[in-house]
């Protein structure tokens, strides 16, 4: 077992864990370990699953490490803010250690993501209902129109395109459901604000971190809503930094 935590990255809706592959090689040539799942709403056939049975498989897998005595950074992006927030809710190292059991979540780390507050969903900071540009399709999936200007205009034309294509379709009423539980309470939080983010404004960003009302340390750059992509060293860089503060 590494001493080191776990990088967990939870994806967004419409992703995979294919964007995720320079930012692991980066991070595990730190000598870290990174996991990053595919969610089961994320091109789910048929588009029935639920933000919750994202939340359990993700629960499910963080569990398994931490009952090895592993501690994990749980590092979310867009909707995978709502699904870690859920998911994460009880396994935080210090509230683990009073029961004098090891490992655990050490950091939430917000990527521009949704942190949100109880029984909210993605939806509520944006007036309740689903972003303008997604589209909702007859079988209750959704997807996003534009998306090389949505969440690639930062990058080079043909890899706007090549990422546009990668895209999954999404389950619609997954970004619909709030959030039962509130990870962000009991551990440690890290945002990072991206300022040109045409997907989730940069004012919601400020908005979501002001009302969760806990202590959160700050990170800013000027990327739009694939800083993974865009800005892979920096992204990595504010993870390890985040990995290394421990609490």
């Amino acid at each position: 077992m590494s001493t080191k935590p776990v990088i967990y990255m939870l994806h967004g809706a419409w992703h995979s864990p294919a964007y995720f592959v320079t930012v692991k090689s980066k991070i595990e040539s730190e000598g870290y370990t990174m996991m990053c799942p595919q969610v089961p709403t994320s091109g789910a056939v048929p588009p029935t699953k639920t933000l919750y049975e994202d939340a359990n498989f993700v629960r499910g897998e963080m569990e398994r490490l931490i009952e090895q005595g592993q501690d994990v950074v749980l590092v979310m992006h867009s909707y995978g803010g709502v699904v870690g927030t859920q998911a994460a809710a009880g396994l935080g190292k210090a509230e683990r250690q009073k029961k004098g059991q090891k490992g655990g979540i050490v950091h939430l780390f917000y990527a521009c993501a949704f942190i949100v507050a109880l029984e909210q969903s993605l939806c509520d900071p944006l007036g309740g209902k689903l972003a303008p540009w997604i589209k909702v399709e007859d079988d209750g999936s959704c997807n996003p129109v534009g998306p090389e200007q949505i969440f690639y205009q930062d990058l080079p034309p043909d890899d706007q395109k090549y990422w546009a294509a990668q895209l999954k379709h999404h389950v619609a009423k997954s970004q619909l459901e709030p959030v039962h539980q509130v990870a962000y309470r009991d551990i440690p939080v890290s945002y990072l604000y991206c300022e040109n983010d045409q997907a989730l404004p940069f004012e919601f960003q400020k908005l979501m971190v002001k009302k969760c009302g806990v202590e959160v340390r700050e990170f800013t750059c000027d990327a739009g809503h694939s800083p993974f992509l865009s800005q892979p060293d920096m992204f990595v860089d504010c993870i390890i930094q985040t990995a290394k503060s421990g609490a």
